[in-house]
């Protein structure tokens, strides 16, 4: 995702920091409200509630936005808040779609399997970024990051229905498995140079 258009996101979400900032709320109190509600929002899937677990991964997906603006705001960056703060996004990335996989696993073995393909390729996306990083390449390139995948997902959930959310978890499943080849071809590129 582009950087600019990260900034636009972030300028809406301005007056709901500034709010946390004056009610002393720390960035890891906004990271560990994530965990609960990955837990309901998985329990909404396995059980076929798509429209309102899709709600909670809203809510996710705003605790994941404000919690690094919080800290930036405050200056309270971490290297100890950021690995929690990834920690938990693949905890609850993990969890809804497992329960994704679970609600379809006796409906449709396939696509179970096309939920199953998500999760694996969504975590690679995330985990070689940060190996590459962890061994000193740069790997910020591919296009299926995590919002790009939590709004397809969001499609999935809110337009398509339980029906037809096997699109939306095969398109983030290729995808995410392009972004991750994406990045070994460019980390392998940087080792050539």
């Amino acid at each position: 995702m582009r950087e600019e258009t990260k900034r636009r996101g972030r300028r809406l979400l301005h007056p709901l920091v500034n709010l946390l900032v004056a009610g002393r709320v720390s960035p890891t109190a906004v990271t560990l409200t994530a965990v609960p509600l990955s837990i309901g929002a998985a329990y909404l899937f396995a059980t076929g509630s798509f429209v309102w677990g899709g709600v909670l991964v809203v809510l996710v997906g705003l605790c994941d936005t404000i919690d690094g603006e919080l800290s930036r705001t405050t200056g309270r960056k971490s290297d100890i808040g950021a690995f929690l703060d990834s920690s938990v996004d693949r905890f609850s990335e993990a969890v809804v779609l497992g329960a994704v996989y679970w609600y379809y696993q006796t409906i449709n073995p396939f696509y179970g399997l096309v939920a199953v393909a998500a999760l694996v390729f969504s975590l690679l996306v995330s985990y070689t970024r940060a190996r590459a990083e962890g061994v000193g390449y740069d790997c910020k390139v591919g296009w299926f990051e995590r919002p790009v995948r939590v709004l397809i997902f969001l499609v999935g959930a809110f337009v398509l229905g339980q029906k037809y959310m096997p699109v939306a978890l095969g398109i983030i499943a290729v995808g995410s498995f392009g972004t991750v080849v994406h990045r070994l071809v460019y980390v392998v590129q940087q080792r050539k140079q």
